[in-house]
């Protein structure tokens, strides 16, 4: 048998040569093209426009007539509010602070002329066809060119931006449309939303990164200095306006003085316009009231909305109630914080043994949807004095008021009983 050959020591300890290591390199066609400097510049301008823009939506929603985009003015600045929200809480985590103007004047020029449009027509068009959509590219483009991993939280924030933005556009166009079939847009304002078209694109859009144009050497005449509204709009579908409230049924009687219940519910864009009015008007409060005040704001709208599915499932036509729009016009001649005080400490908790009552007759009556809308209320009002009871102290030092918190209340609410629950309004108002 022959044995295995087994080499020399000297070729068992023999090396084979060294290969050259060779570095690896990134493809350069990988790195995103959005660094965490320009991702913090590009946040806040997000950040920005809607913060101005919940604002603004505020400011003129009691001047839209038109109902169906009023409600969805509504329902834009809540969702606004929680983008802002959710920017607040990424952009905290990388500067410092967290809010902080833009760093580009013409973006703050977009925002601060987008007001004063001619009409409510003129405003909508600009924003919904001109400020949403240039947001919507931003965040498109931000949410694939950043850092997929490292910047991941404002991945989040971003995609879910989108679903609402992409919502309130599939929304809101469809009531521009027909708008637009029913002669109410006017020339005055499309020609405020090429103007602000064109801001728009010397800003280089929102992100500030789109091939920019030469801004506007003035505003077209077509311009309102925008004032905070004094009386509430209603379109032409509504035809009691200045109804004076009167008794309700005994609540004994329990199918009449349930349709009046939530005839009542459907006038509540009154509280929404309200709340606006207060939104619009306060500044330099802190980020956390303006994003109650919008949650605020958005139940009311809610709330009308649940009594408009009332009444028309019960085959009555909400149009035909009565508004009482004289109410927003008595509250809007008092200084906002009084009007708050008003609102959450008068008309939303004095409610409560009311509201309980009415779920305990919707029961006994097997009446399952007026027992959940109101046990739904009930949630939302139970909220919104809790707001009042956080902010009322914060807003009375904001105005300077001297007064202690229980002496002020006293006060207004006094003022709130012999004039508002007794339909002897005061109305001061030029």
């Amino acid at each position: 048998m022959k044995r295995a050959h087994t080499p020399p020591p000297s070729a068992r300890t023999a090396k084979a040569p060294a290969r050259p290591v060779r570095k690896s390199r990134p493809a350069a066609a990988a790195r995103p093209v959005i660094d965490i400097d320009a991702n913090r510049r590009l946040l806040n301008n997000y950040r920005f426009v809607e913060h101005e823009g919940l604002r603004l939506l505020a400011g003129w929603l009691p001047r839209a007539a038109t109902f169906e985009l009023k409600c969805e003015m509504g329902r834009t600045l809540w969702e606004y509010s929680q983008h802002v929200n959710a920017l607040y809480l990424r952009l905290r985590e990388i500067q410092s602070p967290a809010f902080q103007p833009p760093s580009d004047p013409a973006l703050v020029r977009v925002m601060r002329e987008l007001v004063h449009a001619p009409d409510e027509f003129g405003f909508l068009l600009a924003l919904f066809r001109e400020i949403n959509p240039s947001l919507i590219r931003a965040l498109e483009s931000h949410e694939k060119a950043t850092f997929p991993n490292s910047d991941q939280p404002s991945v989040h924030v971003i995609s879910h931006a989108l679903l609402d933005l992409r919502g309130q556009m599939a929304r809101v166009e469809p009531l521009l449309r027909t708008a637009e079939r029913t002669g109410k847009i006017t020339a005055a304002a499309r020609q405020w939303q090429r103007y602000i078209a064109r801001l728009l694109a010397a800003a280089g859009g929102v992100s500030g990164r789109e091939k920019r144009i030469a801004a506007p050497a003035a505003a077209p005449a077509v311009r309102r200095e925008f004032k905070v509204p004094r009386e509430a709009a209603r379109d032409d579908r509504f035809t009691n306006l200045l109804a004076d409230q009167v008794a309700m049924p005994n609540e004994e009687l329990y199918d009449a003085h349930t349709i009046e219940e939530f005839e009542r519910y459907s006038t509540e864009m009154l509280a929404a316009e309200t709340v606006a009015f207060i939104l619009y008007s306060v500044e330099g409060m802190p980020w956390e009231f303006q994003y109650d005040s919008a949650r605020h704001l958005y139940d009311e709208v809610r709330h009308c909305l649940m009594g408009y599915e009332w009444m028309r499932a019960h085959q009555m036509d909400p149009f035909k109630s009565p508004q009482y729009v004289h109410i927003y016009k008595w509250r809007s001649q008092f200084p906002p914080v009084m009007q708050y005080c008003m609102l959450t400490m008068g008309n939303e908790e004095h409610a409560f043994p009311y509201r309980h009552r009415r779920v305990e007759a919707h029961q006994q009556a097997g009446d399952k949807l007026s027992e959940q809308f109101v046990r739904y209320d009930i949630a939302d009002e139970t909220q919104h004095v809790r707001f009042g009871r956080r902010w009322l102290p914060e807003l009375l030092k904001h105005a300077g008021e001297k007064r202690s918190l229980a002496d002020y209340s006293t006060a207004v609410l006094k003022v709130w009983a012999d004039e508002y629950r007794t339909g002897k309004l005061t109305l001061n108002v030029e």
